[in-house]
């Protein structure tokens, strides 16, 4: 019935005397048959219907006070195909009129299918849809998800809150020539018909609709706000009002991290100033048939409110383009203009106001618990300081250190499940991983704790969310490095990998590079949701990337040895190995380095990867056997018997030796004449190369060619030894000295002449 009267209020002041009441035609519908909307296609031909009688009623002849109420069923059935829940119920009546004669004009310039093409409920039903957009357009007929008409089928709460916008950008196109009745020029007949009536639509296609949907929006917010003193976020409705307050804001310029948060303080301090200055009427804010002119060129493009700063200024970019928006100017000096406004009193008459909005977002939580906990505080608490009450301060200071250990605890928790599983269950393994993204959610969290439950409002709520949103981004990069070491361990547990090969150490290293690389990704990303001059960062990293490359020679020329070494393969871990003096096993080839461990000294050596890159490498573990070459000295007096004798018998030790490999049989040669001696020469190769085992045979061999020997009589030629001693009865060395040039000393002489003679 409300509805019902402010049409015909409506009609009554604003519609001037046209034509003759007597010549009306009935249109065949009881007055209050409603809209027929059981169907996407009975609401779209109901629409389009309805408009048309409209039409006719406009052309037919003035529309006096007593006409208004055989016009009121045309216009209360246009309204039934609408959803108009989104909008304040003051202004249904006359915005719906606005949207449906906008959305008329776009049905009768789009080509429609036939009714058999549009789905019918029962198909809907077994398909689970719940709407239909028309072909190649964004118009939605969809059901309401709740009240009283849940059942039927209207034209969607975001197609009417569009509908301006969708006519300018169909306004220049032409009107169909075929399939459903068109009504042309049906907009601009109704406006000239109203033309003394402004239009409040409630849309963002102009500023003066703009501006009306914030103030009425922030009215309805205030008006939940005065029974509980708080509103209950995880109410549809009331998530509802605030999403269409801050759709009136360009926030494109606020940081992502805090976007919304900013956006409410931009839009509490607005409503702030907006209250408690002067607003001219509303037929002087620039409506919708105020945007283009009559061949559809813009022709306003900003909209200043009278003697102030803010502004309402079309979108020119993105996916709000041709919207009218509180410029993000605006959004980033409502604080200031609000607190150079806040002294002033609320103004009279007019719009509206929410008295006391700042105050109540400053202190009201979102949790119903705290606000009656804090309700029953002492005085004390509620004082502020720095932007805080007290009992923010108390909660932060506990809430942070909490928050912080519970962190660490979980990120300790995680390695150490990661460490013990690894060997065990490669599944568990896995789902170690789950542990470190509990602890990366953990300051998330605690950045809704504090807005939620600690009320934390401007810049105390910036600096925390910061904080938080960057405590998260660098355990986010932990967690890249954490994936690819556990993807590296996951690769070298296949079986066609062994866990100490070069390839082993190959996919760690690949591995880490990329997850590095990963991280640097997440970081570059996460800059600039949290605002980083990114730009700048990297401009400066061409002029210190210079500086960083001179100071990283090392560490570069390390890497190319490393990847040198890694695609070479001279070495694996575990074997053995002879490079610049060291002999030792490989325990780890590393990034920079490579750790050799002493095969007697048990010294753990780390030799730069570009050293070994360069140097000569002798890989004794992967030799197939072990070479051994000896001399056997015999005196020169032993018979020619004897020598072919020592021959035989080291042939016969030799023979058929342990791992003797066909390939390569016992050398025994007798090779020299020597001064002093015979020379008997042995070579051979033992097999496996084990050194210990080697040794050992080395030993039998060397012992049974002892005890042969003494056996057959056969001596060893020892080397020839000169001995020299002093005639007198000193004791200790023997003082020689030589002459030098010019020295006439006669007991040198003498002294030489005794050692020769003794010699």
């Amino acid at each position: 019935m409300k509805r019902l009267n402010s049409v015909v209020f409506f009609f009554v002041l604003s519609v001037p005397l046209l034509t003759d009441v007597h010549s009306q035609e009935p249109t065949g519908f009881h007055p209050l048959e409603p809209s027929d909307t059981s169907t996407p296609a009975a609401t779209l031909n109901s629409l389009i219907r309805a408009c048309n009688e409209l039409d006719q009623l406009i052309e037919i002849g003035p529309v006096t006070e007593e006409r208004a109420d055989e016009i009121l069923p045309t216009t209360e059935r246009i309204l039934d195909c609408l959803d108009l829940s989104k909008l304040p119920e003051e202004l249904r009546s006359t915005a719906g009129i606005h949207a449906a004669l906008f959305l008329k004009e776009v049905l009768d310039r789009t080509p429609l299918p036939a009714d058999e093409e549009i789905p019918t409920p029962s198909e809907a039903d077994v398909t689970e849809t719940l709407g239909w957009w028309i072909p190649k357009t964004r118009v939605l007929i969809a059901r309401p998800q709740e009240g009283p008409r849940q059942n039927e089928y209207l034209f969607s709460p975001e197609t009417v809150r569009r509908a301006p916008q969708f006519y300018r950008l169909v306004r220049t196109l032409p009107y169909r020539t075929s399939g459903r009745e068109v009504s042309p020029g049906l907009y601009d007949s109704y406006i000239a018909a109203t033309k003394r009536t402004v239009t409040q639509t409630s849309d963002t296609s102009s500023p003066r609709g703009t501006l009306t949907l914030f103030l009425d929006s922030t009215n309805e917010v205030y008006e939940m706000t005065r029974g509980p003193h708080l509103i209950d976020r995880s109410d549809i409705a009331a998530q509802g009002l605030v999403d269409r307050v801050l759709s009136c804001l360009d926030t494109s310029q606020l940081p992502e991290y805090a976007r919304e948060h900013y956006a409410a303080e931009a839009a509490v301090c607005l409503k702030e100033v907006l209250d408690r200055i002067p607003l001219p009427p509303a037929e002087e804010i620039p409506g919708i048939e105020s945007i283009d002119t009559s061949s559809g060129v813009e022709k306003l493009e900003r909209w200043q409110v009278p003697n102030t700063q803010v502004s309402i200024a079309r979108i020119q970019e993105g996916p709000r383009r041709g919207e009218f928006l509180f410029t993000s100017g605006t959004i980033a000096r409502a604080p200031d203009l609000y607190k150079k406004l806040a002294s002033q009193p609320y103004r009279e008459g007019g719009r509206p106001v929410s008295k006391g909005l700042h105050n109540w977002w400053l202190s009201s939580p979102g949790n119903p618990a705290v606000a009656r906990l804090v309700d029953r505080l002492p005085f004390w608490s509620q004082n502020r300081y720095f932007g805080m009450a007290v009992w923010q301060w108390i909660g932060l200071l506990i809430a942070t250190p909490i928050g912080l250990a519970l962190m660490f605890a979980v990120f300790r928790l995680g390695r150490w499940q990661g460490e013990r599983s690894r060997d065990r269950s490669l599944f568990r393994y896995w789902l170690g991983v789950a542990i470190p993204v509990v602890a990366i959610l953990i300051p998330l969290e605690f950045k809704r704790f504090t807005w939620d439950y600690l009320t934390l409002r401007g810049t105390p709520f910036y600096v925390v969310g910061f904080c938080a949103e960057l405590v998260a981004l660098l355990g986010l990069m932990g967690l890249m490095v954490v994936l690819s070491n556990r993807i590296a361990e996951t690769l070298i547990a296949l079986p066609q990998v062994s866990s100490g090969s070069l390839d082993a150490n190959l996919i760690r290293i690949v591995c880490r590079v990329l997850g590095i690389a990963a991280a640097s990704v997440v970081f570059l990303e996460g800059g600039k949701i949290l605002g980083f001059p990114l730009s700048t960062l990297i401009a400066s990293a061409g002029i210190g990337g210079l500086a960083v490359a001179l100071s990283a020679q090392g560490l570069v020329k390390g890497l190319f040895g490393t990847v040198t070494i890694l695609m070479d393969k001279p070495f694996r871990v575990g074997e053995r190995v002879v490079v610049n003096g060291h002999d030792g096993f490989v325990e780890e080839i590393g990034l920079r380095s490579t750790k050799v461990r002493g095969i007697l000294d048990n010294n753990l050596v780390s030799i730069p990867n570009d050293l070994l890159a360069e140097s000569e490498i002798e890989n004794i573990g992967r030799r197939s056997h072990i070479r051994r070459t000896a001399d056997i000295h015999i005196p020169l007096d032993t018979p020619f018997e004897k020598v072919e004798r020592a021959l035989a018998i080291v042939r016969e030790v030799l023979e058929d030796h342990e791992g003797m490999d066909p390939a390569f049989p016992p050398r025994v040669y007798f090779t020299d004449f020597n001064p002093e001696s015979f020379n008997l020469r042995f070579d051979y190769w033992f097999t496996p190369p084990d050194l210990w085992k080697h040794h050992a045979f080395a030993e039998r061999v060397n012992l049974k060619i002892f005890r042969s020997f003494e056996e057959e009589g056969i001596q060893f030629s020892l080397p020839q030894r000169i001995s020299y001693w002093k005639t007198d009865d000193q004791q200790g060395p023997m003082e020689i000295s030589v002459r030098r040039d010019g020295d006439t000393s006669g007991e040198q002489s003498r002294r030489l002449a005794d050692l020769a003679r003794d010699s």
